[in-house]
């Protein structure tokens, strides 16, 4: 309701905490502050076949937090006067003033024998389609935690939150904060900063860049040479007008007609990547006969297969929408100059789409993969990324959540986020919090302390949510884990094309 009553003018229903005068302040930027990210409350749970320390690791993430800028996640967000974020640092942190709200449960059982453990995903023989994070919610964060965007304001809670589940012979790490905090290479930071504290390696913790001043900003606005300066060339797709206007009735009409959706978790063997891998440079082999077959990434690979399930669950020709989010950490040479001298803990992801004809979505494997490669090469270069930058930053005066649709009005929009770069499951070393090791059998695969299983999810998940892939990354045998928020029906087409894969 407050969102509401903001968005009409009306003042809020709960009155705003004043200010702490000692408080050290941090704005948000303007990939952080958007309606998208304000309405997302991430959950994510570590799963490790060990018995970790809960104790130790809460207390060297609060030590981490008292380093240098990052004091910055151990914020409060509150709105200034001009309804922006910002990030109120509690100075010195106190035990009135967490920088992390820290909560545990211990159960004196296996994993296994727990009634809820025992359903989380774990790896199967052949492909699988398993339960998804939405049913492990209590894992995340305990009962009361914080939902909404509101919940953050009005009250003196920390960012981000801290959760340890123990059972005899595992341990769940639960974390929880809202995404206008972080992006996923933050997270990855995050995690192997925290790593390094509780080694006592506390001298190889990177700094902070960017904590103050936007580094996505100072590259959109950096003077370029009026002929080095390229067209925003995703700009001529960008929806306006009557066709955004027949966009939004369609994706109205969509929701009105399938609203359930269902989150699941996806478990795809290394065989059988390798098998969808096969399958699409053949596909281009004969397509390209007596020519080079063309590179695909693996990435374009699990893409096609999820579009092409995707677009064979549609009941009627419909052309899809793949829109990708693309860290800009990785494509403004600015930016890749300081990777050496720190990290950035905020979001840097634009968007890059992918267009498909309902006839293209629904062929062969190879040729959605090539085409998913063409239109991410032709956006990806640094040039389209600062004009994508250009373009939000120029929105941004005008409006306070800078966006950009594209494609076919009457296209199905497909989420696609890709974790993998991030490898989560080979970036956290907890060894040193083992107190004993879990799993004992002959058949482990991973080292001490390291993550077996994770997945994310969002406190509060609406309908309007769908159609969203995302690659969590491979495990330690090279596995691939992703999570699906898709309609039954194309649940069902997944099902069956795992059927076809085992």
């Amino acid at each position: 309701m407050d969102a509401i009553r903001r968005l009409i003018g009306a003042p809020p229903a709960q009155s705003a905490l004043p200010r702490v005068e000692t408080d050290d302040v941090y704005p948000l930027h303007m990939l952080d502050d958007t309606k998208t990210l304000r309405g997302i409350i991430v959950t994510w749970t570590l799963r490790f076949n060990d018995v970790l320390d809960a104790d130790k690791l809460h207390v060297s993430l609060c030590k981490l937090l008292e380093m240098g800028d990052w004091i910055k996640i151990g914020g409060r967000l509150r709105l200034n006067d001009n309804g922006e974020l910002e990030i109120h640092v509690p100075r010195p942190f106190s035990a009135e003033r967490r920088a992390v709200s820290y909560s545990r449960q211990s159960h004196d059982v296996n994993i296994k024998d727990h009634p809820l453990a025992k359903r989380l995903p774990e790896a199967t023989d052949g492909p699988s389609v398993q339960a998804g994070p939405g049913e492990f919610q209590c894992f995340a964060v305990p009962d009361g935690a914080p939902s909404t965007l509101d919940d953050f304001l009005y009250s003196d809670v920390p960012q981000l939150s801290l959760h340890i589940t123990s059972f005899n012979d595992a341990t769940l790490v639960g974390l929880s904060w809202p995404h206008t905090l972080m992006d996923v290479m933050g997270q990855q930071a995050l995690l192997r900063s925290w790593s390094l504290v509780l080694a006592g390696r506390e001298d190889e913790v990177p700094l902070v860049l960017g904590a103050r001043d936007d580094a996505i900003c100072a590259a959109a606005d950096a003077p370029v040479e009026e002929g080095e300066k390229e067209p925003f060339r995703l700009g001529e797709k960008q929806l306006k007008g009557l066709a955004m206007l027949r966009f939004g009735l369609k994706f109205g009409s969509d929701l009105l007609w399938n609203q359930v959706v269902e989150t699941r978790s996806i478990f795809l063997p290394k065989k059988a990547v390798e098998e969808l891998r096969r399958r699409a440079q053949e596909d281009l082999s004969v397509f390209h006969r007596g020519k080079e077959v063309p590179f695909v990434s693996e990435g374009d690979v699990l893409t096609a297969w999820a579009t092409r399930t995707l677009a064979s669950s549609v009941p009627q020709p419909r052309p899809l929408t793949v829109l990708h989010a693309l860290n800009a950490r990785f494509r403004l040479s600015s930016l890749l100059a300081q990777q050496n001298n720190g990290v950035y803990i905020q979001n840097m992801a634009v968007a890059a789409c992918t267009f498909l004809s309902h006839e293209t979505a629904i062929g062969p494997l190879g040729p959605i993969a090539l085409e998913n490669r063409r239109h991410l090469s032709e956006q990806s270069t640094e040039g389209q990324v600062l004009a994508c930058l250009r373009e939000l930053r120029q929105q941004a005066k005008t409006t306070s959540d800078p966006s950009i649709v594209c494609g076919e009005p009457d296209a199905v929009l497909v989420p696609f986020t890709n974790w993998t770069r991030a490898d989560i499951f080979k970036t956290v070393d907890f060894s040193p919090a083992v107190v004993r090791a879990g799993d004992t059998s002959p058949n482990r695969t991973n080292p001490r302390g390291t993550v077996v299983f994770h997945h994310a999810g969002n406190m509060r998940q609406g309908p309007e949510v769908r159609n969203v892939f995302v690659i969590l990354g491979k495990d330690h045998d090279g596995n691939c884990w992703m999570t699906g928020i898709l309609l039954p029906r194309t649940w069902a087409r997944i099902e069956e094309g795992l059927k076809e894969l085992s």
